[in-house]
């Protein structure tokens, strides 16, 4: 963003040697020794500082010229860019504010408190400086492209456009602005616009690495692959020597399937420039999920080179949060700090990197900064623009009202349409219509066909299903290495593909030769996933089940797999079309869901003495609403206490938010209790007297397991699909009386099940067989049901 120096604004000296600062400063020193009180002898020892990049110094030496006399409105600019420059944004604005209202027709001023308000993270205050400065200089393009930025962190990308397109009327041949118009463009859908205008930078300055690098990715993203290998060279011939190029090709090659050879380059470039951020960056989402190690020894790599970088940084948090390996939650714990640390230091970039910052907010239950990262209103659209619609899952809960979480569905179907805009169908072959005597073929497309939770729920219909009239195909892009359950469903259906980091138009192309009658996708936008393969329709119906509780987005999904319980009153909270089972949407299989962890007999109260509720959900599933209910039953159950199982529960950072949390509510945090634990989770809900669910986006998976160890489970019923997964599964399991739909009613539920220990007891006893005698046990009803439907809508 472009200010004045402090040199610009009168304040520094002329440019001198390293011998003669040192020597002039030792001088000033020395008057100083001699006249303490001497504001002129501080201004000029602050602005030898400033000049010099001793910023810290130099805010000491401005604060001091002030006290003793020297004019606060003359150093007001070289004052703040030191502010500014170790990260004191908001006093930097305040060190402006003053002087700029004694002299609103200022120029300088006015600019300068924009970008100052800015970089406090002030938005809205600061379009309205900018726009004064673009009025007292209407042919001054700094202000233009000021306001600019301004308006694209606030999310309104069209206005932006606008400010990006006067600063060029201008100044046509400034390449800078040419890229930032592009990439606003882009964030409207204007795929057009935005490839002219990286165009018009690149051919101004075919060295400039930031703009090769959006028009390859926009070349990348519309399979426009020659030419963007034309840009890649260009770029190499541009700079001989430096590895940008290199870096480019290698990107190339990772979105054409071609890892191996990516991976090869890239390490090549970073034996001999172990820093190199963009190959650090590019090598650590080419390793992703499948390779956590080693992605984040890559980012560590390129942090240490760079420090201050924020886009390492939010890439470092991320990939820290998505670390499971060795010490799961030390990863998170510096994660956590990181992010932290960012947002003191980049108060005006906390809305770009919102998404990973909330994902550690979420995790560690820190209320307070989560909120600080901003409004979904605010921060969906740009996630929807930069094509980051994964990271509304985390955000399903975040609802008050029917329009909030209408919402979120379209926000789902903008991303939706934007996808499918760029992708054309691939051609089926033909078929005639489907008769009773041939077999129908019916594909699952997840990541998670392995020892995950979908498969616990899949698994059913992968095992059971007539051979005679169905051919069942599985897809799956999972990156690491293959597990006992992935060989175990190779064994049992027509074909297992098994096709990870292929790219989605031939992963499309290969399902479409399997002749697909119906293709269900198990995950959304979940990782790994591959949601857009159906934007390319690879099946004659396309359906969402499972993995991904809410309308995924694409308009060629035709369905989505609902029950009577979990189906939304309002038609306006789905996409697709209901693909509606007569009971219940899963079915509790044998994988997940047998004997091997029992139940051990007689009740939690008996043995810790005292009621014990708990959750084993998601943290990204708490909000404050929940936390008062919760709170709420704690007040209401005397002696009661609540355990966290989780495996965010043994941070330090999660205990003491949670207790703050429950404290605020007006309970002892002393009877809250942790136990941090990842995959071995079962045997500790014999700890657990009654789960109490989060909402509104309530557990799935965890309140079947709570049911089948024998723990009751109190929910919230809410409007939303999301917020019904539990109603479906404890009225399918005879459990329906443990279903709220307000607040209050929640709470009663809760405390009187807690009075009614012979209830519980007979529940702990006896719920697993009672499950099997409901549809939610019932595999052999759901398989049935499942396929008679499919049946039903291939059909028509």
């Amino acid at each position: 963003m472009p200010v004045p120096s402090a040199r610009a604004a009168g304040a520094s000296p002329r440019q001198a040697s390293p011998g003669d600062t040192r020597r002039l400063e030792q001088t000033l020193r020395d008057r100083l020794s001699a006249q303490p009180n001497s504001g002129l002898h501080w201004q000029q020892l602050a602005a030898l500082l400033a000049q010099t990049g001793r910023h810290a110094e130099a805010v000491e030496a401005f604060e001091k010229a002030v006290a003793h006399g020297a004019s606060a409105q003359a150093l007001a600019i070289p004052w703040a860019l030191s502010l500014s420059a170790i990260g004191r944004h908001a006093e930097a604005a305040e060190v402006i504010m003053p002087v700029q209202q004694r002299k609103p027709k200022d120029f300088a001023l006015a600019n300068m408190l924009g970008v100052m308000l800015k970089r406090a993270g002030r938005l809205d205050e600061a379009v309205v400086p900018l726009e004064l400065a673009r009025r007292l200089e209407p042919r001054n393009v700094s202000p233009c492209q000021n306001l600019g930025n301004v308006q694209e962190l606030r999310g309104d990308f069209a206005a932006a456009a606008a400010s990006f397109a006067n600063g060029l009327k201008l100044d046509p041949r400034n390449v800078e602005l040419w890229r930032l118009h592009g990439r606003v463009l882009r964030a409207l859908g204007d795929i057009d616009g935005a490839l002219n205008s990286f165009e018009k930078a690149f051919a101004l300055d075919p060295r400039n690495r930031d703009v090769a690098g959006m028009l390859i990715g926009i070349l990348l993203d519309h399979g426009v692959w020659d030419r963007a290998q034309a840009v890649a060279q260009r770029l190499r011939q541009a700079l001989p020597g430096e590895v940008v190029g290199e870096v480019m090709e290698a990107r190339i090659l990772l979105r054409r399937g071609r890892i191996a050879e990516a991976q090869a380059l890239l390490e090549s470039v970073i034996a001999r420039t172990p820093g190199e951020r963009n190959a650090n960056l590019l090598l650590a989402r080419l390793h992703g999920d499948g390779n956590r190690r080693a992605a984040n020894k890559a980012l560590e790599r390129a942090h240490a080179a760079a420090p201050d970088d924020p886009e390492l940084m939010d890439a470092l948090i991320e990939s820290l949060s998505r670390s499971r390996y060795d010490n799961e939650v030390a990863h998170l714990e510096r994660a956590y700090e990181i992010s932290k640390w960012l947002m003191e230091r980049f108060p005006d970039r906390i809305a770009r990197f919102a998404r990973s910052l909330r994902t550690v907010f979420q995790r560690v239950l820190d209320e307070k900064r989560l909120e600080q990262t901003g409004a979904l209103a605010q921060l969906a659209p740009a996630w929807i623009a930069e094509n980051r619609v994964a990271a509304l899952h985390y955000e399903l809960g975040r609802v008050d009202s029917l329009e909030d979480r209408i919402r979120i569905v379209e926000w789902h179907r903008e991303w939706g349409r934007r996808e499918q805009a760029t992708i054309r169908p691939v051609q089926l072959l033909a078929r005639p219509a489907v008769q009773a005597e041939r077999k129908l073929r019916v594909g699952f497309m997840s990541s998670d066909l392995r020892n995950h939770p979908v498969t616990y729920f899949t698994l059913p219909l992968l095992e059971a299903y007539d051979r005679d009239r169905f051919q069942v195909f599985c897809f799956s892009f999972y990156e690491g290495e293959r597990d006992q359950v992935q060989a175990y469903i190779e064994g049992r259906v027509d074909a297992f593909r098994w096709w990870p980091r292929r790219p989605s138009g031939d992963v499309a192309q290969g399902m479409a030769q399997d002749d697909l009658d119906i293709l269900f996708e198990l995950g959304g936008s979940t990782a790994m996933n591959k949601l857009d393969v159906m934007a390319y329709r690879p099946a004659r119906v396309g359906a969402s089940w499972l993995g991904y509780p809410h309308s995924a987005g694409l308009e060629r999904i035709d369905y989505i797999l609902t029950d009577p319980y979990i189906r939304p009153a309002d038609p306006r909270l789905l996409i697709e079309k209901p693909f509606e089972m007569p009971d219940s949407w899963v079915t509790l299989g044998r994988l997940g869901f047998h004997e091997r962890v029992p139940v051990e007999e007689g009740l939690p109260e008996d043995r810790f003495g005292a009621i014990t509720f708990g959750t084993m959900n998601n943290p990204y599933k708490y909000t404050g609403k929940c936390l008062d209910a919760w709170a709420a039953v704690l007040r209401a159950v005397p002696g009661s206490r609540f355990l966290f199982v989780r495996p965010e529960a043994s941070a330090l950072s999660f205990q003491d938010n949670a207790r703050a949390a429950f404290a605020s509510r007006g309970v002892d945090p002393g009877r809250v209790a942790f136990i941090g634990v990842r995959g071995q989770h079962l045997p500790h809900y014999n700890a657990i007297d009654i789960a109490l669910d989060s909402f509104p986006h309530v557990g799935g998976t965890t309140t079947c397991e709570a049911l089948w160890m024998g723990v009751p489970t109190v929910t919230l019923v809410g409007m939303g699909f999301p917020e019904r997964l539990s109603y479906s599964n404890l009225s399918n399991a005879g459990l329906g009386e443990m279903c709220a739909f307000t607040p209050e009613e929640f709470v009663q539920k809760a405390a009187a099940l807690a009075e009614d220990k012979l209830r519980r007891r007979i529940l702990r006893r006896d719920l697993r067989a009672i499950i099997r005698q409901h549809p939610l046990g019932d595999t052999r009803r759901f398989v049935d049901a499942f396929y008679a439907k499919c049946t039903e809508v291939c059909a028509q």
